[in-house]
């Protein structure tokens, strides 16, 4: 079957100018399969694997897929799949554990999007896996029935590794869903939808320049260009994500029917929503029920995108049709999936359900707490609150089970679409107008229009940890890249974990500092006893791949400089010494460093996590152990290898320093 051309080609002129554009951006795409967009052949539309259980394993590696005839393209996809990953069927009240091995040549993470767990399974970009090993999160399952999705999330290369395809679907199931009369064969009535686009070289590579390259020339759908799917002849569910860059999509069908909204990013609405049209931006679900009965076997429908002739700052609604900021698909109404009518199948949904939950919402009078995040900059680089995204930098701290009123205020530059970690909340206001019916679900992602303010409540409950933060940040990766991100941390209010650490570690100063003896990286001997005969010692146990541990280098460069001759800092690493080595050149080290990739050193002073710091007073005995570094504990620092030293106090500034004792990437300490 040959496709049907709903859009054209570039004149001549208009390919000259793109040429010359991307040559100057470094970069000459493909555009030649566009000359045959009215002639290319329908693809059948891939579903990804369905896997189930609790126990899962995924593996994200280099692949390769053909998107061209004759072609093939490098990609990124997890298991079986050659781009994007499998789905994993959940079910609420689970207890799950998920093995993700990391096989790329760079580290990763996984985030899974719109769970609810604790912030260090999150998998934001504090939870790195570097290249080649694998991490094992473990939590319950406590969503409500409904699409989520996991995806990279490692900061400053979110969008690349997004761009070569990683990524996959989650589907939760509970109780309440399946007790209802709903379209649930995954693959034949329920059909998972992945939208997004993508631009080539001429060597058929994706393209992947940041800002300059947030959208694409060519529609896919779960990998699929061009894509077709058979259908029948009854209510079909649609479970779609807009897993795009930066691109909205406006959702319809060509024949302007009428379809039912069921289901928001956290799960079912109260009662189907009849629309026309749906938008859908970067980051957001949305579960659809469509009719089909009434349509002729062998005939055919097609879904759509209405993306013309929207108001600036619509996210791809640009007029270009070249980089930076266009693309062919940009302001163009274009098809997204064309279905063709088969028979019905013999469990088929004949009628609309008339009520699908009972949500209780958060309301006004529940209200603990509201707060004002405001969108600065301009491309390529917005910010939140006029700073850019520091890594371990707490931007927000949050009450454990407070009920918050966050009102999102955009600037007059551009839309972006809002995400919050952890929660689902539900949206109370718009500046422009009244919130739309389809909106009123539970949401973890917002489109916040440019120049526009949206208000939302959610209820911030069950994990606490003043070390471990969630994230906020815009969804369209190139900006969350750009620095468009902040952190909270969710603490209890009258106990303090860190604090609890902070004191069990202070119980060990009348323990011996655990010896050790070998060589640092220039050969030099390196022996506990000897450097703590006669002066202390201050340890600093890093990650290798962990990148609190280069943000928290140059405060131990700072006491290395100001009691060198009183002190010895050491640097403690869990890599070999070729390794550290290169550490040490990136972040400029000052301190000697022991290469330590058994981790006998650092297993026997129990640091667990990256910037575990160690203070060793004159004689080998153990002064003060801190499970993470911070600004009062550099200066309570200062103060002691001073005193220790005996010599005056320094006037050191930590400026840029966590406000709070911050601990880096866990080790593998059953390495």
């Amino acid at each position: 079957m040959k496709r049907t051309a709903l859009y054209r080609p570039h004149i001549v002129i208009g390919m000259i100018c793109a040429l010359a554009t991307s040559i100057a951006l470094g970069a000459t795409w493909n555009q030649s399969e566009q000359k045959q967009a009215d002639t290319r052949k329908y693809q059948t539309l891939h579903i990804p694997e369905a896997i189930s259980g609790k126990d899962f394993q995924l593996e994200l590696k280099k692949r390769s897929k053909s998107f061209w005839a004759g072609a093939t393209t490098i990609t990124y996809g997890y298991n079986n799949e050659s781009f994007w990953g499998p789905t994993l069927f959940l079910n609420q009240g689970d207890d799950v554990k998920i093995s993700v091995k990391n096989s790329l040549d760079e580290p990763t993470t996984t985030h899974w999007h719109g769970l609810h767990i604790p912030a260090v399974m999150d998998g934001g970009p504090h939870q790195v896996i570097p290249a080649g090993k694998t991490w094992n999160p473990k939590f319950k399952v406590m969503n409500n029935a409904g699409l989520y999705w996991y995806h990279p999330h490692v900061h400053e290369s979110t969008q690349r590794q997004i761009t070569f395809g990683a990524g996959g679907l989650i589907i939760i199931k509970d109780p309440k869903e399946a007790a209802l009369a709903l379209p649930r064969e995954y693959g034949v009535d329920d059909i998972p939808l992945v939208l997004t686009s993508r631009r080539f070289y001429q060597n058929n590579e994706f393209t992947h320049m940041g800002d300059n390259d947030k959208y694409g020339d060519y529609l896919f759908v779960n990998g699929t260009l061009d894509p077709q799917v058979s259908l029948p002849a009854q209510f079909v569910r649609l479970r779609i994500l807009n897993a795009e860059v930066e691109r909205g999509y406006n959702l319809g069908f060509a024949d302007n029917r009428t379809f039912y909204v069921i289901g928001t990013d956290g799960g079912l609405v109260d009662k189907p929503i009849p629309v026309t049209r749906v938008k859908l931006m970067v980051g957001e679900r949305v579960e659809l029920l469509v009719d089909l009965g009434k349509d002729k076997v062998g005939g055919s429908v097609d879904l759509m995108s209405f993306n013309y002739n929207h108001p600036f700052g619509f996210p791809g609604g640009e007029p270009d049709q070249r980089p930076p900021n266009g693309s062919l698909l940009n302001n163009k109404d274009f098809q997204v999936l064309h279905i063709n009518l088969k028979e019905k199948t013999a469990k088929a949904i004949a009628m609309l359900p008339t009520t699908l939950a009972k949500n209780t919402v958060w309301k006004d009078s529940d209200v603990t707490q509201t707060r004002t995040v405001r969108i600065n900059g301009g491309r390529p680089n917005f910010f939140f609150d006029n700073n850019s995204f520091k890594m371990h930098s707490t931007n927000q701290t949050v009450k454990l089970g407070a009920v918050e009123k966050w009102t999102v205020v955009n600037n007059n530059i551009f839309g972006h679409s809002f995400h919050i970690h952890d929660v689902q909340f539900r949206i109370v206001e718009r500046s422009s107008g009244p919130v739309a019916d389809y909106e009123q679900g539970w949401k973890d992602t917002v489109y916040v229009p440019r120049g526009e303010t949206v208000t939302f409540i959610a209820k911030f409950e069950d994990f606490a940890s003043e070390k471990d933060p969630y994230m906020y940040h815009c969804h369209m990766a190139n900006h969350e890249d750009g620095g468009l991100m902040g952190e909270f941390l969710v603490v209890e209010e009258k106990k303090s974990q860190t604090q609890t650490i902070s004191r069990s570690a202070a119980e060990q100063s009348r323990a011996p500092a655990a010896p050790f003896v070998g060589a640092d990286l220039d050969c030099k001997p390196l022996s506990l006893s000897d450097l703590a005969k006669d002066k202390p010692v201050l340890l600093f146990f890093i990650e290798l791949n962990c990148p609190c541990s280069i943000d928290a280098a140059p405060y131990f460069n700072q006491l290395q400089a100001a009691y060198g001759s009183t002190c010895n800092v050491v640097g403690i690493i869990n890599a070999k010494a070729g390794q550290a080595k290169e550490w040490a050149k990136k972040v400029g080290s000052r301190f000697p460093l022991f290469a330590d990739p058994d981790m006998n050193v650092i297993k026997s002073y129990g640091a667990e996590r990256s910037v575990y710091t160690t203070l060793v007073a004159p004689g080998g005995r153990l002064e003060k152990t801190y499970p993470g570094y911070g600004a009062e504990m550099l200066r309570e620092l200062n103060q002691k290898l001073a005193r220790l030293g005996g010599v005056p106090v320094k006037l050191l500034n930590f400026v840029g320093a966590p406000k709070t004792l911050y601990s880096g990437c866990l080790f593998n300490l059953n390495k």
